[in-house]
């Protein structure tokens, strides 16, 4: 099993593990294990062996061919954070960037030199990120990400919306008068007449290619070797005309012939 799927079956077991209201020493007494190993093989410290794997999806009544079938089509899905974690986020935004800092592989001493964080600061955003289960901290400040690096937000969430306008604005400045010659970036714009069926079907074309593009992007084993830069996406649609008025056609005359 390779080193994603394990994760994977990891993250999925802890999942099943709570809607059966099973507890890791329940589990451990299963396995004839302490808890502190049920925990070590659950957030992929140690190897899980398939002969656990075997007990563990016979305990939880889940056949082992669905559990993988499962756990190999949530790598390709992109995760999404919650509800609290959305909301953490929003009341403070610089959680966000320390938690976006951790997702760039930086340690938590490098964090705290590059923004200057003194120890109670540090102490206080690793403990709201463990609260909404995003890490879980280790010993000497080290921590483990429990959610992969490329989560992403829900449709309607609270915190993106500040920063998607700063984004937007940014990309509007970037691509308005693009030279002919330039060919890293585009602007279109159509106004089309359709019926709100053929609205939602656009919308949500675009929606699936984007997330397919996400999806694809972070196969790094298909994607080795070749050269990849950032680029950011933004497209927008509503009901109505946003086009200016077309000119006025004035009387011809000899001034403006």
């Amino acid at each position: 099993m390779d080193d994603r799927l394990s994760q994977a079956v990891c993250a999925l077991l802890k999942k099943e593990l709570r809607k059966s209201k099973i507890s890791y020493q329940h589990l451990a007494d299963e396995l004839e294990i302490s808890e502190v190993s049920v925990k070590r093989l659950l957030n992929h410290v140690q190897p899980l062996s398939m002969q656990r794997l075997i007990r563990i999806s016979r305990l939880l009544n889940l056949p082992l061919s669905k559990l993988l079938e499962e756990a190999e089509k949530n790598i390709y899905t992109i995760p999404v954070f919650t509800q609290a974690q959305d909301q953490a986020f929003f009341e403070c935004p610089a959680l966000f960037t320390f938690w976006s800092e951790l997702t760039e592989h930086r340690t938590v001493n490098e964090i705290a030199e590059r923004y200057g964080l003194n120890e109670a600061s540090i102490y206080l955003y690793l403990r709201k990120l463990e609260i909404i289960q995003l890490i879980e901290i280790k010993s000497n400040r080290s921590c483990q990400l429990l959610v992969p690096t490329h989560t992403s937000f829900e449709k309607g969430a609270r915190f993106p919306i500040y920063f998607t306008r700063t984004v937007l604005n940014r990309l509007q400045a970037r691509v308005i008068d693009l030279p002919a010659e330039d060919n890293q970036a585009f602007l279109m714009t159509l106004k089309a007449e359709l019926t709100h069926e053929e609205f939602l079907e656009v919308m949500h074309k675009l929606d699936d290619w984007m997330f397919n593009l996400l999806r694809e992007s972070q196969d790094v084993r298909a994607r080795e070797g070749l050269k990849v830069a950032s680029y950011t996406f933004g497209f927008m649609a509503a009901k109505g005309a946003f086009h200016d008025k077309l000119p006025d056609i004035p009387n011809l005359t000899d001034a403006v012939q």
